[in-house]
């Protein structure tokens, strides 16, 4: 700031002269730059908390898993440690026939193995929750367009065909309130509501868009399968009964190539090691359904020892990474930023009990329209198509008999497996499951014998592998802004020609919560968010709880009031 003050000679005093002046500047600096951030300001730490917290992409998630399974197939085996450990039925006979018949105890099947002093392995106490299953921190990073998929039923017959190409479907000519209808029944959910559209993989006089007339056919919870075209009077053999294809949803048959829908299979990656995952149990707590236990007598036992035999357990466990998770740039198979994780758990069988592999690959995969009564010829031991990406190792062993185990090989981070079959719709911005995705395991028939005769196709257990846990939510309603304001629109933002604009779903902030209750809000504690979520995981057993009714649809493995 300037300290000099100058007066005129002129305005000294009244009749001053006016007179030359001159003053002396001095050089000397006396003044400096002020320092970036060197000042005292009054702050808000909640504001400070708060966009630490909406702008941190570090996440400890944690998983609470409640495990439920039956232990269904009895079958017999020449192996000793296995013979004389197996929950015994009508042991009375099987002394007298020699052949000990019984279930596998619920250690092959458990999250925690326990030290079980059978001569089969060396046992170590580290490994105690990844000898049977293994589990990974996944998301869904990429879209497979090309996942060759199948499906038969004895009215159907079979149908093969590629992920893009849509849902299948078979037609029936029938009546609805006395008008004429073409039905279409779906092999999966198909996603649509009377006044959109579908574009057919058949063609009637060159036209394939149809606007979708009504849903159901009568039935109980047949809507979601099946949906119907008013019969304006067509000819010909195109929606004859029987007839077969595709269809993909449109929501506006002007715009066709903006709203319609793309089909495929989405491919999860993984995050973690199998050693990064913390595994324990919930305390005391146990699901609802009863532990069977029984006392095996020594004089019916095959090596004559008495012991207390288990069936079935019903532990609940907690999952959580040893380690911060860091998602900054991670984007997922839609090119957004990633708002799910997946805690997959995935079979291992070290004690070898199960998967007798083909091409070195013992565990099967498929969605839900492939679960059928009777069991689906896609998961048949001679179909490579339904093989999972998963190598198995194997041991030889002799005690009783000689037998080879085999068991599958871990994952490592950064590998990539199938996941759910897939709708996204563009000038929605939605992502719709069509079909879930299974794995599936088998008994080796070689080691633990269910069957009496030689089955390729044999039962065995169903589970869903990825369990969803969101970590973010994008709302419930779509953005738009036209090409000239580029300033705050994401990089995932769709640009519609048809409309000259973006369109895209913003993601909530933590803490917030719309109008139909969507929003997450996770504890936020040393720079890291907390997400938690309680999943059931089900080791399905061949034929358990399939809807019956409308003959063609899928039967899916819950019933609609679960």
């Amino acid at each position: 700031m300037n300290k000099f003050t100058i007066i005129p000679s002129s305005l000294r005093y009244a009749a001053a002269p006016s007179l030359d002046q001159q003053i002396e500047v001095n050089l000397d600096e006396t003044s400096q730059q002020l320092v970036e951030y060197d000042r005292s300001s009054t702050i808000s730490l909640a504001q400070v908390f708060e966009n630490e917290r909406q702008g941190s992409p570090i996440f400890r998630p944690t998983f609470k898993v409640k495990y439920l399974y039956t232990n269904s197939y009895t079958g017999t085996t020449t192996y000793n440690p296995f013979k004389n450990l197996l929950y015994y039925v009508n042991p009375e006979e099987s002394q007298i026939s020699g052949i000990w018949k019984g279930f596998p105890q619920y250690y092959e099947f458990d999250f925690f193995r326990p030290n079980i002093p059978d001569g089969h392995f060396t046992y170590k106490a580290k490994s105690a929750y990844t000898y049977n299953w293994m589990y990974y921190v996944t998301y869904a990073a990429e879209n497979d367009y090309e996942e060759k998929l199948f499906y038969t039923s004895p009215s159907f017959g079979t149908l093969n065909w590629v992920a893009k190409n849509g849902i299948p479907f078979s037609i029936t000519n029938t009546l609805e309130e006395g008008n004429p209808i073409v039905q279409f029944s779906c092999v999966a959910s198909h996603g649509l509501t009377p006044g959109e559209y579908v574009e057919l993989s058949i063609s009637y006089e060159n036209k394939n868009i149809f606007l979708v007339y009504s849903l159901g056919n009568g039935q109980f919870d047949s809507e979601e399968y099946v949906f119907n075209l008013f019969n304006l009077g067509y000819t010909g053999t195109t929606f004859a009964n029987g007839t077969t294809g595709t269809f993909k949803r449109v929501i506006n048959p002007d715009n066709i190539e903006e709203t319609k829908s793309e089909y495929y299979v989405r491919r999860h990656k993984v995050l973690t090691n199998i050693e990064d995952m913390i595994v324990s149990k919930a305390g005391f707590e146990k699901n609802i359904f009863l532990e069977e236990k029984k006392l095996e007598f020594s004089s019916i036992t095959p090596d004559n020892v008495t012991r207390i035999s288990q069936k079935t357990s019903s532990n609940a466990y907690n999952f959580t990474v040893g380690y911060d998770l860091n998602l900054l740039g991670l984007k997922d198979n839609q090119k957004r930023p990633i708002s799910e994780l997946y805690l997959s758990i995935i079979n291992k069988g070290f004690s070898g009990y199960f998967n007798n592999p083909t091409n070195e690959i013992g565990l099967k995969q498929g969605w839900e329209f492939n679960i059928t009564n009777p069991i689906n010829s896609w998961w048949s031991q001679n179909n490579v198509e339904s093989n999972t990406s998963i190598p198995t190792s194997a041991y030889t062993k002799t005690n009783g008999a000689t037998k080879t185990f085999y068991y599958n090989l871990d994952l490592k981070r950064g590998d990539m497996i199938d996941g759910d079959f897939c709708e996204w719709n563009n000038s929605e911005q939605l992502e719709r499951v069509v079909s879930t995705y299974y794995q599936k395991l088998k008994y080796n028939q070689n080691v633990f014998q269910t069957t009496n005769t030689s089955d390729p196709n044999a039962a065995g257990f169903y589970y869903v592998p990825h369990n969803k846990l969101t970590i973010r939510v994008f709302s419930n309603y779509i953005e738009n802004a036209p090409s000239n304001m580029v300033d705050g629109i994401p990089s995932y933002a769709y640009y519609s020609d048809a409309e000259a604009q973006f369109l895209w779903r913003d993601l909530y902030t933590y803490g917030f919560f719309d109008e139909q209750g969507f929003g997450v809000d996770y504890p936020y504690l040393n720079s890291a968010h907390y997400p938690y979520t309680e999943v059931t995981f089900r080791l399905i057993p061949e034929g358990a709880n399939y809807k019956t009714g409308y003959d063609f649809v899928v039967k899916p493995l819950i019933d609609g009031c679960e």
